[in-house]
């Protein structure tokens, strides 16, 4: 049963990449390059060296907002792709100020918007059933 659910996962998980990556974008490549550029961007020690990862932060959004996705998780996807783009704007908006603290402390809404929305993405079992 439990080897069954986990080769549907993984059928599953392959079909919604194949659907993404039909259309252009590999969801699931531009998440890891978003990880990197938001460690790269979080280890910074001056603003010059934060801004390069920041503006690629925002092209992998902007990348990934273009994707087709599931119609019942596009709506969700988008919300979140909006949000986040709007943080990386603001954190750019920072850097180019020269503030690398204000920068740091907006980039944390990053990682607040990635727990959310993978949250509300891939819910708990636990959280299927009793909401």
């Amino acid at each position: 049963m439990i080897k069954t659910m986990s080769v549907s996962l993984v059928t599953l998980s392959a079909l919604l990449s194949f659907n993404a990556l039909a259309q252009g974008v590999d969801l699931k490549k531009n998440m890891q390059a978003m990880k990197l550029a938001f460690k790269q961007a979080a280890e910074a020690q001056t603003v010059e060296e934060m801004k390069q990862p920041v503006a690629k932060l925002d092209r992998l959004v902007a990348e990934t907002q273009r994707g087709q996705y599931p119609a019942e998780k596009t709506d969700l996807y988008m919300e979140g792709f909006n949000k986040l783009s709007g943080v990386v704007k603001q954190v750019d908006s920072e850097l180019e100020q020269g503030d690398l603290e204000a920068a740091k402390q907006t980039l944390r809404e990053v990682d607040s918007l990635r727990l959310e929305y993978h949250d509300k993405r891939n819910p708990s079992i636990w959280k299927r059933l009793f909401g």
